[in-house]
């Protein structure tokens, strides 16, 4: 799945097709080159979301999570090390 793909995942499941239109519209930006994962990008678009969708922290944190998963291979995602944990923990902080 494409970077675009799933930050219109992310957006769509906390906030539906208006917010994650006008989220997309208003905060998307070209990605660091150092960000090739996209987390840079991730992080400011749950913080606009955050804004449009306030009290939705739980439904923001799951969608974090499920994107954090999108990123993992699947050896990885069977058997995760404890650094993969620990990335995942501090994504979802």
């Amino acid at each position: 799945m494409g970077l675009a793909d799933r930050m219109i995942r992310l957006l769509w499941a906390v906030g539906g097709e208006d917010v994650a239109a006008r989220v997309l519209r208003a905060h998307w930006r070209l990605l660091p080159t150092d960000d090739p994962a996209g987390r840079a990008l991730r992080s400011r678009l749950v913080d606009a979301l955050r804004a449009e969708a306030p009290g939705r922290d739980a439904e923001i944190r799951e969608a974090v999570l499920v994107d954090e998963l999108a990123l993992l291979e699947p050896a990885e995602r069977a058997r995760p090390s404890r650094a993969t944990i620990l990335g995942i923990v501090r994504a979802l902080s």
